[in-house]
């Protein structure tokens, strides 16, 4: 690149606007993480899992509905054969016989229906309880959520402060370079991802190569000079 003579600010001016350029990429950055954090829901899958414990629970207690119905069929019929049995009324050792064989058969038949109503009963308060915990976790969760909300708020209401300081900054920083050196500047930025390099012992920091006295004077004298290597803007301090 061939160096031609600008004013003794313009490096010094090309480095302030870079290290403008880099702080507001870092603010926005920062400031679409928060918008993201504030955006996003992360006790949707709690939410969700107590959702389908309370599915379970209502499903539990439909099928132990069911069941005491068909216990109670079977107590009621027991009950009535026993009414008969105790009632005096029959009294042929045949027709007692069978009615006691009934309430036995009866029995057996009630007895899975009776260990399956009491397994029922505590697995739905077990799951009563789990539900009870998760949604104390989910409160205290949400709690916690709404602290880390209001941070961030707080945080972005800050950053955007920040961005708003910055790109006027760099308006003013801009508009005391030429169109040229803007030009060049956005050019180098964009193909290079930093347009300006420090100078220091005669080395570019962009590229690690080392330049010649005669650059580093040009650099000295406030010339805009790019890195023969790189390309970058040298900026000597």
């Amino acid at each position: 690149m061939k160096p031609y003579n600008i004013p003794m600010s313009v490096p010094r001016l090309l480095s302030q606007l870079q290290e403008t350029d880099i702080a507001l990429a870092e603010r926005r950055q920062q400031a679409a993480a928060f918008k993201a954090e504030l955006a996003a829901d992360p006790l949707a899958v709690e939410r969700a899992a107590i959702a389908a414990k309370k599915d379970d629970l209502e499903k539990l207690r439909h099928d132990l509905r069911e069941i005491a119905a068909e216990v109670d069929d079977f107590s009621a019929r027991i009950k009535h054969h026993e009414d008969q049995l105790y009632s005096g009324r029959v009294t042929s050792p045949k027709e007692l016989s069978a009615l006691q064989k009934d309430i036995d058969l009866l029995k057996s038949h009630r007895a899975p229906g009776e260990e399956q109503e009491l397994s029922l009963m505590e697995t739905i308060e077990e799951t009563e309880k789990a539900i009870d915990d998760a949604e104390i976790a989910l409160q205290r969760h949400k709690e916690a959520l709404s602290r880390r909300r209001v941070e961030l708020s707080a945080g972005l209401t800050k950053l955007e402060a920040e961005l708003a300081g910055l790109e006027k900054h760099r308006q003013e920083l801009s508009a005391e370079l030429s169109p040229a050196v803007n030009t060049q500047y956005d050019l180098l930025k964009k193909q290079k991802g930093r347009a300006v390099a420090r100078l220091e012992q005669g080395v570019c920091r962009g590229c690690g190569i080392a330049v010649t006295t005669s650059w580093m004077h040009r650099a000295r004298a406030g010339e805009v000079v790019g890195c023969p290597s790189c390309g970058r803007i040298l900026f000597l301090e």
